[in-house]
């Protein structure tokens, strides 16, 4: 298995903007690999509580072990998408959204989120979802490929590589990250550091997993648990996310129900971005509830 550290994304803006007291009930609904909730919980002392979510069965395992003594933390098995439902009675001082992956499940997953390693092709947090990246790619008709390509990848080379994927196909079944990869890496120019096989993947990745209607749920579940000048913060990494998480705090805003904490986007310095390059897309917006 491979192993990598996990850094959390703009860390020290997320823990301001949370607004923190001693005794907070805080929401981590991408509680990952737990960069953020280990930090949360420094924060909040030991009448504080801490709710973690993940749909990823692996992170959450994982981090009940890590934190297996901590009674102030309960981890749920579960999508934000079913915030409302999960949180039950409890209503939280603060909300933290982290929409990236982190490097445990881009590369030790074995799931294909990372065309820089030779393992399966599902690209599914949870593994009885169906279809998965695999059988999608087999069956999916090279239009239906394109569009999902162009539509949540933004890639303008989507017809070229649906093309390409359906050539391939015909001959041999693509059952690999790698393999995918590299059938992309033939049919679309190099262009700066940017691998030409990432907007596929991520087209692929927000497609099967229903991202964008997740972040939807989640953020409509988040504002009528969350308490009355509590806060909710969104790291967004690309633009289809962060467009979401813009609009439904202007909203908020304007019907004078929230009040943006940041007006722009917070995004890293060149320093965290050096340290962590998968940060650089990252975009921190905070607002808090009335």
């Amino acid at each position: 298995m491979i192993e990598e550290k996990h850094i959390p994304v703009l860390l020290s803006k997320v823990i301001e903007g949370l607004n923190l007291k001693n005794d907070s009930t805080v929401v981590d609904a991408t509680v990952n690999g737990g960069g953020h909730a280990r930090e949360i919980l420094k924060r909040i002392g030991q009448e504080g509580k801490l709710i973690g979510l993940d749909w990823d069965s692996g992170m959450v395992e994982k981090l009940q072990k890590d934190l297996g003594g901590e009674k102030r933390v309960k981890l749920f098995h579960s999508n934000f998408s079913e915030l409302e439902k999960v949180a039950g009675s409890f209503r939280p001082d603060a909300i933290l959204f982290d929409l990236g992956l982190s490097s445990l499940q881009l590369l030790a997953s074995g799931r294909g989120f990372s065309f820089k390693a030779d393992m399966g092709l599902k690209m599914t947090f949870d593994l009885n979802q169906r279809p998965n990246a695999e059988e999608f790619i087999r069956i999916a008709h090279v239009k239906d490929l394109e569009e999902v390509i162009r539509k949540y990848g933004e890639e303008r080379f989507a017809g070229r590589i649906a093309r390409a994927i359906a050539e391939y196909r015909a001959k041999k079944r693509i059952t690999s990250a790698k393999e995918l990869s590299e059938i992309i890496l033939r049919v679309v120019p190099r262009r700066g550091r940017i691998n030409p096989a990432t907007r596929t993947f991520q087209a692929l990745r927000i497609y099967l997993n229903h991202e964008l209607e997740n972040i939807e749920s989640g953020l409509a579940g988040a504002w009528k648990i969350v308490k009355p000048e509590g806060r909710i913060a969104v790291i967004a990494y690309h633009s289809l996310e962060d467009r979401i998480v813009k609009k439904f705090f202007k909203e908020k805003a304007k019907g004078e129900q929230g009040k943006l904490i940041n007006k722009k986007p917070i995004v890293p310095n060149r320093e965290e971005i050096l340290e962590n390059p998968r940060s650089r897309s990252a975009k921190l917006r905070i607002i808090e509830k009335n």
